[in-house]
């Protein structure tokens, strides 16, 4: 359960949570290694003691040449009380020979000789160590020194008590100060949530106060603001493209209802009407098919399920077959392909056929009886440049860089008698970015325009 509450807990409290544990253990490894070092050192210093006194005992041993009586009391005087060192010295017998002020341990010594040994009962903490001598005077002497080891074990509980409320304290602190530090720097966290429930698609306005320093929380607010200004973006192309549509919509709709009541009224007794309204009818209806159907191009395209199937094609065929075709359907124009490098590219071929279609198509409509439209197309460095131009009305120079705006037209008057949507173009484009390519428009009204496609080769 306990468990199940912290992952259900707020991220300022599992960061809290998760820093104190490691705080935690940082201090206790830290604490533990202190304590072990103390210890390792106290137990060295009191070792370096008793080989200090065996020194002593060596030496005066020696300088006396045997003479020193073991039994005096003052053979133990030189020994320093303060270190809380006690001497006993035994015959082989067990029967005391000397022995120093407060040693009143009961040591079953088992060897081996000259070694120090450390023991440890309850509350009793000792070093000693058994030296084997051999005197004129009372022959085999076994010399037992021992270290208490009380006021050492007494410091390093004091030790371990200070180090224990001051981790504890530690922790606590850092508890008090995480929680307190990751509310802060959670805080910007806090904002982009409270924003993000303001924001509906009928408020799009909204965006995160992003001042701060460049760190991941900044770039995370930027990134929230980034996407909702694509997300207005895109709101606002979805409500011109609805609201273009619906006027597109509109004028034939009005148009086949006008036709629709021409023949209810005169239709069946007037030839002419009759002819007149279903000819109408008929225009009107094929420019409602052209535009739905260029509408589910867009949709499908800027939606991601049309597919564009890329692979390796000719260009030059392509467009040599978007030539022979265009002679056909235009003999009233001149079509002309001027020059045609043989090249190869990774093109999806119907639809860089649609994208060629749809520029002589503009030009077949905008462009005088008999005058001439080339498509050409030549190779360099890298790129392959298609140019379609033609001697039609051109396009006024203020308006050039509107002509791919979906439903926009230059003349809406002759678009309309021609069957233009206003959308061909922005297919046109549509399909050139997904051949990274680019379009370049060239024109003046009432000579010329010429439009290029640059793409990538093979």
């Amino acid at each position: 359960m306990n468990f199940k509450r912290i992952k259900g807990a707020k991220i300022s409290v599992k960061l809290t949570i998760v820093y104190a544990l490691m705080f935690s253990f940082v201090l206790l490894v830290m604490s533990a290694s202190i304590l072990y070092g103390v210890r390792f050192y106290l137990l060295k210093q009191a070792g370096g003691q008793i080989e200090d006194v065996k020194s002593i005992l060596e030496t005066k041993l020696t300088s006396n040449e045997g003479k020193e009586d073991l039994a005096d009391k003052e053979f133990l005087s030189d020994i320093p009380v303060e270190q809380n060192i006690s001497i006993k010295l035994v015959k082989e017998d067990g029967k005391v020979i000397n022995i120093s002020r407060g040693f009143n341990y009961d040591i079953n010594f088992q060897g081996p000789y000259d070694k120090i040994i450390r023991i440890s009962s309850g509350d009793e903490h000792l070093l000693y160590k058994v030296l084997k001598i051999s005197s004129n005077g009372y022959g085999t002497v076994y010399i037992e020194i021992v270290k208490n080891l009380d006021t050492e074990y007494d410091f390093m509980m004091i030790l371990f008590a200070f180090m224990a409320g001051a981790d504890l304290l530690g922790v606590i602190v850092s508890i008090i100060l995480g929680y307190m530090v990751s509310k802060r720097m959670l805080r910007p966290i806090d904002n982009i949530t409270k924003t993000a429930e303001k924001i509906t698609i009928n408020n799009l306005k909204e965006r995160i106060d992003v001042r701060g320093p460049e760190d991941e929380l900044k770039r995370l607010g930027n990134t929230f603001n980034n996407m909702i200004d694509r997300l207005q973006e895109a709101f606002d192309r979805q409500a011109q493209f609805v609201s273009d549509a619906s006027h597109e919509l509109r004028t034939p709709i009005a148009v086949i209802q006008g036709y629709a009541n021409l023949l209810h009224r005169w239709g069946k007794d007037d030839r002419e009407a009759l002819e007149k309204s279903i000819a109408g009818i008929r225009l009107e209806a094929a420019n409602m098919g052209a535009l739905v159907e260029s509408l589910l191009i867009l949709a499908k395209g800027e939606s991601g399920t049309l597919s564009v199937e890329k692979k390796e094609i000719w260009l030059n065929e392509l467009i040599n077959e978007v030539a022979s075709e265009s002679k056909i359907i235009a003999q009233k124009h001149v079509i002309s392909c001027e020059q045609n490098d043989n090249v190869k590219i990774l093109g999806d071929y119907k639809m860089l056929k649609q994208m060629l279609r749809i520029f002589i198509d503009n030009s077949i409509k905008f462009s005088p009886e008999n005058s001439e439209i080339d498509i050409s197309s030549e190779t360099a460095e890298g790129k392959v440049k298609i140019t379609v131009s033609d001697r039609g009305i051109g396009i006024p120079k203020d308006e050039v860089e509107r002509i791919f705006d979906r439903f926009y037209t230059v003349d809406k008057s002759r678009s309309r008698e021609k069957g233009g949507t206003g959308l061909g173009l922005s297919i046109a484009k549509w399909i050139a970015e997904q051949h990274n390519g680019t379009i370049n428009v060239e024109s003046e009204e009432g000579k010329y325009t010429r439009i290029t496609v640059i793409l990538n080769e093979q």
